[in-house]
């Protein structure tokens, strides 16, 4: 009789185990592999390279790093003007006002001769290029911003400059002024652009990261998530984003282009600092309140906000509005873009510094703002 195979129960369960986790093991690696091919492949494919005069990595005080770019040599300028020093907003890096060829409130200042500086403060740095130094709100108003001011000044020659705050760069501007760590008498005018005073929630839920442990408080990885969507921002489009911009107001291939070229982490520290302004619903510096301490302020100042922004209401700029300089009488102005205010419509947070239709609709504003010589008329809401 022909011999029988022999199987061994034991053994072929434990092969045929050992068969499956290693096709799995193996699908997860080609699936890895796939998503890394696909994110080299668009980063390459939307990346937007701009051109700098100089780029300056300095070391703050505390031992942390920002850096500074300057737009234009200065044999292009114009140096009877004071320079511009432009200050990005959280999540994102010096592009997040200029951005692309097309869409660069700093590219637009640049054409009218300013001297124009881009900060990226150590919030905006990759993660690989940070020292090891916690990336905290109160650290870059007290270091980042009056620093990066005061290298601006003496690199010019310059005895004031003008000052462009977008969303958190606006914040770190109440936060400098209010704790005394900025000189307002280094500032000629400051734009306001997006910069909440009240701290409000634009989802449910973030105000318990405030109660957490602050070793607990997670970094949100939104350089990697936003590369690895940025392919499909232009037709698929999902409530999270609609809470960032309005879509009208970004032309075709601006959006991805933005979330690859602007993007970066939101470190824990800086999480767990702004978790716990929501808790108090106002900027704070250190824990100290500073919102008050505003109208002191004489710096003639110009407050932007989108009629339809959600993460910065126009009641939460108006806020900071209403405070600048009360007690001073200071010149100020404050102006809400919107479809009621005659402007193509309503716009979000985001699209308000990268937004197509802001070339026409925003910037502008500034540039006019910036542009003017004496002290601006005064006018509230617009």
């Amino acid at each position: 009789m022909p011999a029988r195979p022999c199987h061994i129960e034991g053994v072929d369960a434990a092969t045929g185990e050992w068969t499956l986790w290693l096709w799995l093991g193996l699908g997860v690696l080609a699936l890895l592999v796939a998503w890394w091919l696909h994110l080299v492949f668009w980063v390459r494919r939307l990346a937007v390279p701009m051109r700098y005069h100089e780029v300056l990595p300095l070391e703050a005080g505390d031992g942390g790093r920002f850096v500074l770019r300057r737009l234009l040599s200065p044999e292009r300028v114009d140096v009877t003007r004071p320079p511009v020093l432009l200050v990005h907003g959280v999540a994102a890096n010096h592009r997040n006002l200029d951005a692309h060829p097309q869409v660069s409130l700093a590219r637009m200042l640049g054409e009218r001769g300013r001297d124009v500086w881009l900060l990226t403060l150590r919030s905006g740095l990759p993660r690989r290029e940070r020292r090891k130094v916690r990336v905290r709100f109160d650290a870059m108003a007290r270091h980042d911003v009056p620093e990066a001011i005061a290298a601006v000044l003496e690199r010019t020659g310059a005895g004031r400059l003008d000052y462009v705050g977008f969303s958190m760069g606006g914040m770190l501007l109440y936060a400098a002024l209010g704790s005394a760590a900025l000189d307002q008498g280094r500032l000629r005018r400051a734009v306001i652009i997006g910069s909440p005073a009240r701290v409000l929630s634009p989802l449910p839920g973030l105000r318990f990261l405030a109660r957490l442990p602050r070793w607990l408080v997670p970094t949100f990885p939104l350089r990697l998530a936003a590369r690895s969507y940025a392919f499909a921002a232009d037709w698929l489009r999902t409530p999270w984003h609609a809470l960032v911009y309005n879509h009208e107001h970004l032309a075709p291939g601006h959006a991805p282009a933005a979330l690859v070229n602007v993007i970066e982490d939101v470190p824990a520290s800086l999480n767990a600092d702004l978790a716990e302004q929501l808790v108090h619903g106002e900027v704070r510096a250190g824990g100290e309140r500073v919102i008050d301490r505003l109208a002191e302020v004489e710096v003639p100042a110009l407050f932007l906000a989108g009629a339809a922004d959600r993460i910065a209401p126009p009641e939460a700029v108006e806020a900071g509005f209403e405070v600048w300089g009360a007690e001073q009488d200071t010149p100020k102005r404050f102006e809400v873009i919107g479809k009621a205010q005659g402007a193509s419509g309503d716009y979000g947070h985001g699209d308000l510094a990268v937004g197509q239709t802001a070339r026409e609709e925003v910037f502008p504003r500034v540039v006019a703002f910036l542009d003017e010589a004496g002290a601006p008329p005064r006018g509230g809401a617009s």
